[in-house]
């Protein structure tokens, strides 16, 4: 079963291939002020809790909620998360989980995305630290307006 820690590691933040997929551990999306759009969970397959980790290099409101640094838990949303940016240049996002305690994980093992963009579409298919290779334990959507 595939960890992905090593390839990462070897790609200095870069993407990494594998089996003819292109996968990454964090999305940084270029934003501006004023920008507004939704988060949406798709499904999640895991039985550890999923979520959606942002941040911002500046200041945004998720559900009117100010500040830099979310976390949109799978079982705690339901429909379109709206967003809007208010200060900063780079929007970071990347999956993250609990596998009990409360502690937020991310980045480990067989932790990897799959990025798919259509206009104004990013999903991402996610592996959380199980390693394998189904990319299914969080499946999100940020769509994002000029």
């Amino acid at each position: 079963m595939p960890s992905f820690d090593r390839d990462f590691q070897n790609a200095k933040g870069n993407p990494v291939k594998y089996k003819n997929l292109e996968l990454i551990r964090i999305d940084r999306i270029p934003v501006k002020r004023g920008i507004t759009g939704w988060f949406k969970v798709i499904s999640t397959n895991s039985e550890w809790k999923q979520g959606i980790r942002i941040k911002i290099d500046g200041l945004m409101s998720i559900n009117s909620c100010e500040g830099n640094d979310f976390i949109i838990w799978a079982d705690d949303v339901d429909g379109d998360v709206p967003f809007k940016v208010i200060s900063g240049k780079t929007l970071m996002v990347w999956n993250a989980w609990d596998i009990g305690g409360g502690r937020v994980d991310a980045w480990l093992n067989g932790a990897a995305m799959i990025l798919e963009i259509n206009g104004k579409s990013r999903r991402y298919k996610c592996n959380d630290s199980h390693p394998d290779e189904n990319f299914d334990d969080i499946i999100f959507e940020v769509v994002i307006y000029e």
